[in-house]
């Protein structure tokens, strides 16, 4: 057994975030259902979970507090819009072809599964794009990875809030950015919507809000996640490590498959289970104010994304996605050409109103 300490890095640089790795013969621990105390598996049968679509948490390296909804801290989510002139001036600076250019980039790479080079390599490359968005921010801007004790790392910018007293409460932006291909961990496994889309819709998210020079009063992370696919593990050693130093996470948004588009369907997906219903109302108020789709209410089943590990540690989580299931997901056929840009920018819209409205801008 060992364990790894919390190493916190000013500017860029990385995390060692809290691990204790227990493992039965290369086995891990997956937990399928609330009541499910947790069953050792290895690699194979965990990609039969993936294959059957049932989703699942590993737990190994893990613990579960018991989070009472008292807890839930819901006090900073907003019941009504502020800010609308200054969230549609920012969205002025949405970016098509940019959007475009990222996922054909970061669906290039063979895979991206977390134990993999190419799962290596192409977080190494969206942690350049990153860096590069963060230039310029008029006001304080870091990015750090997060290791996890495996080849793929998580990847955390923050823009810290101005406010002396309001920058200790933290908004997450989250996306996982592993793929994964449900014949087997080496096939190719392009990703384009699960989860390039999710990805560039925080990292647009980013970019919209340093060029528009807007500066708030909350502080706001921008998180992707390592090893989403095989059962939340980036995440949750994240939320987990967060709930150990009690930061003040007032809300966070997950974005996971927003790009299949179906002819007809202009509604988004706001998944109600996992999650916090005051966060989810919040949604609805930002879809129907800032997007040209409507929105439909749905359901993703037990720790289907990492809104759930949020979720769990005690924080107000909530996830937006694609209203009509991918069927090419995990498979090669995930790839840009069968996914929607004008429906990925709907996402942009609602994650941008989010930052704003829940980050309150700075004004003189």
């Amino acid at each position: 057994m060992k364990f790894f300490q919390l190493l916190l890095v000013a500017s860029v640089g990385v995390i060692l975030v809290s691990s204790r790795a227990v493992e039965q013969e290369g086995k891990r621990l997956i937990k399928t259902s609330e009541e499910d105390p947790g069953q050792w598996m290895d690699e194979n049968e965990i990609f039969d979970l993936i294959k059957a679509k049932k989703t699942f948490i590993d737990i190994t390296d893990s613990d579960f507090p018991e989070i009472k909804p008292e807890d839930v801290n819901i006090k900073a989510i907003p019941t009504t819009l502020r800010f609308q002139e200054i969230v549609r001036d920012v969205l002025t600076n949405l970016n098509s072809q940019r959007i475009e250019d990222f996922v054909r980039e970061f669906s290039s790479y063979h895979n991206r599964y977390y134990a993999a080079q190419t799962g290596r390599d192409s977080q190494l490359w969206l942690l350049s794009q990153v860096e590069s968005s963060i230039q310029g921010y008029a006001g304080s801007a870091s990015v750090v990875e997060v290791d996890h004790g495996y080849i793929q790392k998580s990847i955390v910018a923050r823009l810290e809030g101005a406010d002396p007293t309001l920058k200790s409460e933290v908004i997450v932006l989250g996306a996982h950015l592993d793929s994964i291909n449900i014949r087997g961990s080496s096939l190719q496994a392009p990703g384009a919507d699960d989860n390039g889309s999710g990805s560039v819709t925080i990292l647009e998210t980013l970019r919209e809000i340093v060029e528009s020079q807007v500066v708030l009063n909350r502080t706001v992370e921008f998180q992707w996640y390592a090893a989403e696919e095989i059962g939340l593990r980036g995440s949750q050693a994240i939320a987990q490590a967060y709930r150990r130093d009690n930061v003040n996470i007032i809300g966070m948004l997950n974005l996971d498959v927003v790009g299949y588009y179906v002819n007809g369907v202009d509604d988004i997906g706001i998944y109600t289970d996992n999650g916090n219903a005051q966060m989810a109302q919040f949604l609805r108020i930002l879809t129907d104010e800032y997007l040209e789709f409507g929105r439909r209410d749905l359901t993703c089943g037990y720790g289907c994304s990492d809104h759930a590990s949020f979720t769990n540690a005690g924080f107000p989580a909530v996830m937006a996605g694609e209203a009509v299931d991918h069927p090419g997901m995990h498979t090669v056929t995930d790839v840009l050409e069968n996914m929607s840009i004008r429906q990925v920018n709907e996402f942009v819209k609602l994650s941008v109103g989010l930052t704003i409205e829940m980050g309150e801008p700075n004004r003189p």
